[in-house]
C-alpha cells in the first residue's frame, strides 16, 4: 500500500519522467526514506524549513536545509511520502527532546496518505531484507539502508557523506541522495509543485483519476510535530 496511488496525497510521478528514481512502468508516489540525521534536521529546524527562515552559520549545511525545505514545499502538493523505519528510532541522538514526536508525525502523515489510518506505517514493522549493502561496516547506517530498500523506498535521504560515498547496494534499486542532490534531480526533470514528473501515456492513472490538489488534511500530522521546536 505504500505505493498505492491516492488522491489524498496529491499528484504523483511516473517512471518515464524520472527514470533514475522510479522503477520501470511505475506510476505513483515518490517514496523517500529518511536517515536519522534528516529527522534531526526536521526536529531542530522544522518551523524554519516551512517558513524559509533557516538560520545556521555553516554554508553547506544551510544549503542542505534549504533544499530540505524545498522538498517540503513539493510535498505540500505532490505525493511524496516520507517514511521512517524502525532503526531510525534507535539511532544516534534518539534521546533528543522532540525526536520521537517527529518520527510519530511522519508515520501519521504516511498513514493519512494510505487513506487507511489502521494500516501500520513502515516504522511499526521489521521489514525483511530484499538485498544487501557491501560498502559500509555493520551498524545503523547499513540497517537504515536495508530497511529503506525492504519497505520499497525509491530514495534514501541522508546528509552523511560516508554513506553517500561508500554505500553499495545490491537488489532492488535504492537511490541514495542528499537533499540538494534530490532537489537538483527533480528540478532538472521539470518537477514543480503543480506539475512535471509525469509521463504522456494516454492511460496514465494520474492523468485519468488523480486530482491536482491533495486533501489539505495530510499537512496536519507533519506540521503539528514542528510546533514549538
Amino acid at each position: 500500500m505504500l505505493h498505492q496511488i491516492s488522491g489524498e496525497g496529491g499528484l504523483g510521478f511516473c517512471h518515464r519522467a524520472l527514470p533514475s528514481l522510479l522503477p520501470r512502468g511505475y506510476h505513483g508516489p515518490l517514496v523517500v526514506s529518511l536517515d536519522s540525521n534528516v529527522l534531526i534536521d526536521f526536529q531542530k529546524h522544522g518551523n524554519g524549513l516551512m517558513d524559509d527562515d533557516v538560520r545556521v552559520s555553516e554554508a553547506r549545511y544551510a544549503e542542505e536545509l534549504n533544499c530540505l525545505g524545498s522538498l517540503l514545499d513539493l510535498w505540500m502538493l505532490r505525493d511524496i511520502r516520507f517514511v521512517t523505519t524502525r532503526r531510525a528510532g534507535t539511532d544516534a541522538k534518539r534521546g533528543m527532546t522532540g525526536f520521537q514526536d517527529v518520527i510519530e508525525g511522519l508515520a501519521e502523515a504516511i498513514a493519512f496518505q494510505y487513506a487507511d489510518w489502521g494500516f501500520p506505517a513502515p516504522s511499526r514493522s521489521d521489514p525483511n531484507s530484499v538485498g544487501d549493502e557491501r560498502g559500509l561496516p555493520d551498524g545503523a547506517d547499513r540497517d537504515l539502508l536495508l530497511e529503506a530498500q525492504a519497505v520499497g523506498a525509491h530514495v534514501f535521504l541522508t546528509r552523511d557523506h560516508k554513506v553517500l560515498r561508500r554505500a553499495a547496494m545490491t537488489g532492488p534499486r535504492l537511490r541514495i541522495a542528499a537533499p540538494s542532490g534530490l532537489v537538483e534531480e527533480l528540478h532538472r526533470s521539470g518537477v514543480t509543485m503543480l506539475g512535471g514528473g509525469l509521463c504522456s501515456e494516454p492511460d496514465c492513472p494520474h492523468a485519468l483519476t488523480t486530482p491536482l490538489l491533495p486533501d489539505i488534511g495530510k499537512w496536519g500530522p507533519l506540521l503539528a510535530c514542528f510546533q514549538d521546536r
